[in-house]
């Protein structure tokens, strides 16, 4: 492999990189650590400004949520045992992190912004210098490509990648930089540049570079440990390259030792953590919520390719010349073919077998985009071999689909940050609406998917119409008791007591597949309640929830108030539950009154009804 550099690939990475800075600091987002950033984050403030890394005061987090506005839930850690309360996420990006959160506090502390990791000074320095890490992965992978390429073939890639995928709008827009997956691009870079060296020169440096890089990927995101496949399986394309591979396996074993060395020393700083604040080396951190998880049997292919809400090809097109160049790349770069194409799979896989496989607000599938350094290969071989084997006309016709297909992407990047595209609601109809729109055409809000952060009684009081059905009743005369034997008045047949000693109501539960919806539902529960003394010293609750393998998710919990309810006589209460995007359709829905008082409250007439929209 040579290196090819030329000023042509020079200009169009410098190009790419004046164009990304000028799009960087073209604006500020309003709240750099939030969301999934602030539990990146956590970590640093914790440990260095708070001195409390098991969060046993939780008033911290209370504090800055409520000054900074970081998140609307507190999702980012799960309560442990003894007080403590554990990180959701891993600690790799913070450990990246580090440098700029030094500099925003050195900062901080010299100016007149609190010093408590989230002011002005640490926002910034950690917008900036990831951006410092952006350009490092885009040097490597620069880099890395000129090994096997022509300048030109080069400078399309680089010019492909960055604008002609997602890659753009999650590195400079909003804050997006600090996510993983463009740490992770980084990450990968630096793998693929240290795997080409260590074959050139199989020295110690490159091997403990190697486990270091792949260490800190891992534990940025455990199932990143797949990365390790490509040195593992680079040059390996055929028996006999195979044999050479063992020999320089057995001739270079201590650097190769000192790389898996690295590597555990790495993966052990989250064991130990988990050891601390758990009692356990190994626990599942993102455990708050069984409605998310792996299915690893029931991996979402169909959809994270080539659904409208969140399908790769629909939203990178671009990508699909990628897939293609596979069959190029068996052909000219066998030796490196298996490397690339059983990692891509592997990790294709793990990516489509994660429940919420539309990754939350997002343009096109960010957690492929740290895979765009290998996929270049086939997409640059891809690329030579058309140059190199067919006529005049189809390289100007696949020039012309190449340059369509990155104008496109730059269009939908530009439809998704003007909210033409949504982040996370997008339907077919929806698209074929808004399809080379500027503007957003009346009325065609209607075809994205159901708001869920509505109430659904909005939902319900909107312009879509809607069919119901009755689902369960119950009069309690099988299990309830006669009023005669009660205080309660007005009745006519049984009543049901939930008491001290019997503190649930009877419970209607039923899974997603029997309630027969296509999208959504909203459930509505009717009762008549009857309480003997005030709710303020009676702590009564409606539950609604969905399970999953006997835990509970979408949990929502109404108190029943004074202000609700009349003493000493029957009331009529409703209420109202959407259905979530439930993980699986065997998952149960489940509703029931909850009393955690010590007086009776009494019930009777329970009823679910289900309202489905008529599409």
């Amino acid at each position: 492999m040579k290196k090819h550099f030329n000023n042509l690939s020079v200009l169009s990475f410098i190009f790419t990189l004046i164009t990304l800075f000028f799009l960087l600091i073209s604006h500020f987002p309003h709240n750099v650590l939030s969301w999934d950033i602030f539990g990146y984050y956590l970590y640093l403030p914790l440990v260095f400004i708070y001195h409390d890394l098991g969060l046993k005061d939780i008033t911290i987090i209370n504090t800055i949520i409520e000054t900074y506005h970081n998140t609307s839930t507190f999702y980012q850690a799960m309560p442990a045992f003894d007080g403590a309360w554990v990180l959701k996420y891993p600690m790799g990006i913070a450990i990246l992190y580090s440098p700029w959160f030094l500099v925003g506090h050195i900062w901080a502390l010299f100016s007149t912004f609190p010093a408590d990791g989230f002011s002005y000074p640490y926002q910034a320095s950690l917008l900036y210098g990831s951006f410092v890490y952006t350009v490092f992965g885009l040097y490597f992978y620069w880099k890395s490509m000129c090994f096997f390429f022509k300048p030109l073939t080069v400078s399309l890639l680089v010019l492909l990648i960055v604008f002609g995928t997602n890659f753009l709008v999650h590195t400079v827009f909003h804050g997006q930089g600090l996510m993983s997956h463009t740490y992770l691009f980084t990450l990968f870079s630096l793998v693929l540049w240290l795997t080409i060296k260590w074959h050139e020169k199989p020295k110690v440096k490159y091997a403990i570079g190697l486990g270091f890089v792949i260490g800190i990927a891992a534990l940025s995101r455990p199932t990143e440990i797949l990365v390790a496949l490509v040195p593992v399986l680079w040059n390996i394309g055929d028996k006999q390259a195979l044999q050479q591979k063992l020999q320089i396996v057995s001739s270079n074993w201590r650097g190769i030792l000192l790389s898996l060395v690295v590597i555990v020393i790495l993966g052990s700083l989250q064991l130990i953590y988990f050891k601390l604040f758990t009692g356990r080396f190994f626990y599942n951190s993102y455990g708050n919520n069984p409605g998310e998880g792996m299915e690893f049997f029931k991996p979402y292919f169909v959809e994270v390719l080539f659904s409208f809400r969140k399908g790769w090809l629909i939203y990178t097109p671009i990508m699909f010349f990628a897939l293609i160049g596979f069959i190029a790349m068996f052909k000219k770069m066998r030796a490196i073919f298996y490397a690339i194409l059983v990692f891509f799979l592997l990790s294709f896989y793990v990516i489509a077998s994660w429940s919420c496989w539309w990754y939350a607000d997002c343009f096109s599938q960010r957690a492929l985009i740290p895979m765009y350094v290998f996929l270049s290969l086939p997409l640059g071989t891809l690329i030579e071999f058309i140059r190199e084997r067919w006529s005049k006309i189809f390289r100007i016709l696949f020039s012309g689909l190449l340059f369509l297909f990155l104008l496109f992407n730059l269009f939908q990047s530009w439809q998704f940050l003007n909210g033409i595209i949504h982040t996370s609601r997008m339907t077919k109809d929806y698209y074929k609406e808004v399809f080379l729109r500027t503007t957003i055409p009346m009325g065609a809000t209607e075809k994205l998917i159901v708001d869920r952060t509505l109430p659904p009684e909005e939902i319900l009081n909107s312009d879509k119409k809607f069919e119901s059905k009755l689902l369960f009743q119950n009069n309690f005369e099988s299990e309830g008791m006669m009023p005669d034997t009660l205080i309660v008045t007005q009745t006519i047949g049984k009543v049901f007591e939930v008491n001290s000693s019997n503190q649930f109501s009877p419970m209607y539960e039923a899974t997603y597949d029997a309630l027969g919806l296509e999208e959504y539902g909203i459930l509505k529960v009717s009762v008549r309640l009857f309480p003997v003394v005030a709710m303020e010293n009676n702590h009564f609750y409606f539950t609604a929830t969905f399970m999953h393998k006997g835990e509970a998710y979408a949990y929502w919990a109404k108190q029943l108030l004074d202000t609700d309810l009349i003493l000493n006589t029957w009331n009529q209460l409703d209420f109202y539950y959407l259905t979530p995007e439930v993980r699986r359709s065997s998952d149960t829905f489940r509703t029931t009154f909850w009393l955690q008082g010590q007086y009776p409250v009494y019930i009777d007439d329970m009823k679910v009804e289900l309202f489905e929209e008529i599409k």
